[in-house]
């Protein structure tokens, strides 16, 4: 999946979340990636808070948000919620910037 991606950031995980889990409020570093959720199974009573707007999660549809916003996450389903969360490089950034950062990120 990962080597799909145009600008692939390097990062992916499985979360996963157990019924009445909340990630409590937080907010990555830097605005230099998206991350995404892709959620996979038990997504029902999931939802996502960024900045001020709260989504509920779809199984099987990507969410991409920008990670320096504070966000925060709740699963009242009666199952674990599995999801794909993998970033990629801000959009924003010329090729010229993420090839700095990227050795940035290596050293």
């Amino acid at each position: 999946l990962l080597a799909a991606l145009p600008r692939p950031y390097d990062h992916a995980f499985f979360s996963a979340l157990t019924p009445g889990t909340h990630v409590v409020k937080h907010h990555g570093p830097t605005n230099k990636k998206l991350r995404v959720h892709l959620p996979l199974v038990g997504v029902e009573g999931s939802r996502l808070r960024v900045a001020d707007r709260t989504y509920e999660c779809v199984e099987g549809r990507c969410f991409a948000f920008d990670d320096s916003f504070e966000h925060e996450a709740w699963h009242d389903g009666d199952r674990t919620r599995i999801v794909l969360v993998f970033d990629v490089w801000h959009p924003d950034l010329h090729d010229r910037e993420v090839q700095f950062l990227s050795l940035l990120q290596r050293s």
